[in-house]
């Protein structure tokens, strides 16, 4: 709705002449706004605040200038903007009339004729979007304006700029909710077929009034997205089984946007909207038109163009303003939704007093895994192309070894116990100027292995492709002895796969199957763990709510010794593993914390069960004391100390979006966990414990 501009608003920006306002936050202000000629645009100008950021400076610039270089008839085309002034502004084509969130808050669902026109002109804006080779990455109610003549693509906010810029915000609090897809909660990556999935959920919005995954808190909808189906009860019958085929799980089920233009195709009479929506795109157009002294505006076609799309072609590169990504971008929201701590976690078994906090940068991953060098001197955690080094007792960051070549972040670090090395995970982005069409493909990981005190690199290894996009590297370990290490990493049909190499030669000596094994999804193999004699290699994995540790003896050439099974794990599997000093016992987070008897490998203590949704563990070097990561959840998260012995735990609260992996000191005096500051950014927390 257009309201009067307010004492103190700019009159006149970038020569657009502002005549009213359509909306704000924190973020900046979105104007109505006339060009000389008479065209009226929307035209958002950054905030104060933001527009000092450099980062985020960089990502607007970056995107209005691809927005510029596309149009197309449902997105709402980018006029002008300015990315280098005092000012930030972008001007794009005006609509009137209300967003689909608006519309349905004020006159329920829309009946079966108005969802197939929706999906229609929605679907063929999303295809050439898609062939432009961007993605939306984010669809919401909020981004589709209802035109007389059809809906149109577009984006009256700018925070998810902000989120770009200041990524450790939580998946759970930022924009999209639970219109994102499955695979962007668990690895914040987006697939052409995730766009499928966020258009299925804002049309089953549309038909019901309500959100397909339920509300409540960001992180637990989110939750709920990946693990259980959605609510279609009211969706027309005609179009439920479509719907459905969009809100698959697994990306490669879901139907592509021309199937879906196909089967939104229907009868074609004249006006696309309900008479009482009609009138209220009447009322914002005689508010636009109040403001600017200007008549209607010539109309488009209708009802008839959009159903027509079931014959027509993919048109030319269309792009959203202010909404869309590259499909490179490699925005990583956390994601993971922990719970209470059990029933015996206010029992005070331990004392963790509060040491540094140490941001780790603001960057896409940063404060991604955590481990300690052997000496206790120094922290380790994983960056956006890069490995952040803490002197833990300083507090303060030391060094950064740069990871030039990952795409993205570096998923994970790990130091050997002897030799003085560090490793870090990451995925490896195509090489399209190779001739070998292995490493032309998605899906390569690598290691890199540095000299901690020298950081001179020693060796770089390299896991075959999957032959997925959306296959990441997950977890790294060394051997006791530094002689080899080894990668967890997601794998094909529900497959997971550990790689072992030799760290002096570079040669690959074991690649390692693990998971259940079925059609679709993949698999992930999420931890690895050597057992303090290195006879043994534990892996973890997980892949639809089912995980299980597989054992492997490392001196018979890494034959299965056999498997430590769960009921039930979250839809992370076994995330994280950790063996006591003696070798004895085994810990592993599942969602909940298991223990196992290494003896006779069986399960012997269930710490806290799988809706606590801890991620990560770490065994104090004496092997009393076990520490959970809880990561971002409405409460806030944190981290869990328990006595092995008496199995009762104290919990500590951690940053905002709660705690990430945690390690022990290799002196049991001191725990770090990743966790974020009070603005969201990447941190690690150092506590003195006793």
């Amino acid at each position: 709705m257009t309201t009067h501009l307010r004492a103190g608003d700019p009159r006149e920006v970038g020569g657009f002449r502002l005549v009213g306002r359509l909306g704000g936050g924190e973020l900046g202000t979105v104007f109505l706004g006339r060009s000389r000629s008479g065209r009226l645009v929307a035209l958002r100008v950054v905030a104060p605040g933001p527009a000092a950021d450099t980062e985020f400076r960089r990502r607007f610039s970056e995107l209005t200038a691809s927005a510029r270089r596309v149009s197309g008839f449902y997105t709402a085309q980018v006029v002008d903007a300015a990315a280098d002034g005092d000012v930030l502004w972008v001007a794009s084509e005006y609509f009137p009339g209300p967003s689909l969130r608006e519309a349905v808050a004020a006159h329920g669902p829309l009946p079966e004729e108005a969802l197939r026109a929706l999906g229609a002109g929605l679907a063929e804006a999303l295809t050439a979007v898609h062939a432009a080779g961007l993605l939306h990455g984010s669809l919401t109610p909020g981004d589709v304006i209802l035109a007389d003549d059809g809906p149109r693509l577009t984006d009256f906010a700018i925070a998810r700029l902000w989120d770009a810029a200041h990524p450790s915000r939580t998946v759970g609090a930022a924009p999209g909710g639970v219109f994102l897809a499955p695979e962007q909660v668990r690895t914040g990556a987006a697939v052409p077929a995730s766009d499928v999935f966020s258009l299925g959920a804002v049309l089953a919005y549309a038909a019901t009034g309500r959100n397909a995954f339920g509300t409540g808190p960001g992180s637990e909808a989110l939750l709920r997205v990946v693990t259980r189906e959605p609510d279609l009860a009211g969706v027309p019958h005609p179009l439920h089984g479509l719907i459905a085929a969009c809100l698959a799980k697994d990306p490669r089920a879901r139907p592509d946007l021309g199937e879906l233009i196909r089967g939104l195709a229907g009868p074609e009479p004249g006006d696309w909207l309900p008479p009482t929506l009609v009138e209220m795109v009447g009322e914002r157009k005689a508010e636009a038109d109040a403001h600017t002294g200007t008549g209607a505006r010539p109309g488009r076609p209708g009802r008839r163009a959009l159903l027509a799309a079931a014959g027509v072609a993919a048109l030319a590169a269309v792009g959203v303003p202010m909404g869309i990504r590259a499909a490179s971008d490699d925005s990583r929201p956390a994601a993971g939704t922990p719970g209470p701590a059990g029933p015996d976690s206010a029992a005070g078994v331990v004392k963790l007093t509060a040491g540094a906090l140490v941001e780790v940068g603001r960057e896409t991953g940063d404060g991604t895994g955590i481990a300690y060098s052997a000496d206790g001197r120094l922290l380790a955690t994983g960056g956006k192309n890069k490995v952040v080094l803490i002197d833990p007792a300083a507090g303060k960051q030391v060094g950064v070894l740069a990871v030039d070549r990952a795409l993205g972040g570096a998923d994970s670090v790990a130091f050997s116990r002897t030799g003085g090395l560090l490793a870090a995970g990451y995925t490896l982005p195509p090489d399209l100027s190779s001739r070998d069409d292995k490493e032309r493909e998605h899906g390569r990981a690598a290691v890199t292995v540095w000299d901690a005190a020298s950081h001179r690199e020693v060796i770089t290894v390299v896991a075959a492709s999957q032959g997925h996009m959306l296959a990441q590297p997950h977890t790294v370990a060394f051997s006791p002895d530094g002689r080899l290490v080894a990668l967890g990493r997601d794998g094909r049909d529900s497959i997971g796969t550990a790689v072992v190499w030799e760290v002096a030669s570079g040669r690959q000596v074991a690649s390692l199957p693990v998971g259940p094994g079925s059609n679709g999804t993949l698999g992930a193999a999420r931890s690895v763990a050597f057992s303090p004699d290195g006879r043994s290699l534990a892996v973890g994995y997980g892949s639809d709510l089912k995980g299980a540790v597989d054992l492997f003896d490392v001196s018979s050439s890494f034959a299965p010794i056999a498997t430590l099974g769960l009921d039930s794990t979250d839809p992370f599997g076994v995330t994280s593993l950790d063996f006591t000093p003696d070798g004895k016992t085994l810990a592993g987070s599942f969602g909940g914390v298991a223990v196992w008897d290494m003896t006779s490998r069986k399960l012997t203590a269930t710490l806290t069960g799988v809706d606590s949704h801890c991620q990560s563990v770490s065994f104090s070097p004496d092997g009393k004391l076990i520490a959970g990561g809880f990561s971002a959840y409405s409460q806030g998260g944190g981290v869990v100390v328990w006595n092995l012995a008496t199995r009762k735990g104290a919990p500590v609260r951690t940053g905002r979006s709660g705690g990430g992996d945690v390690a022990f000191g290799p002196d049991g005096r001191t725990l770090a966990a990743i966790t974020d500051t009070g603005e969201l950014l990447g941190a690690v927390q150092v506590w003195s414990v006793g």
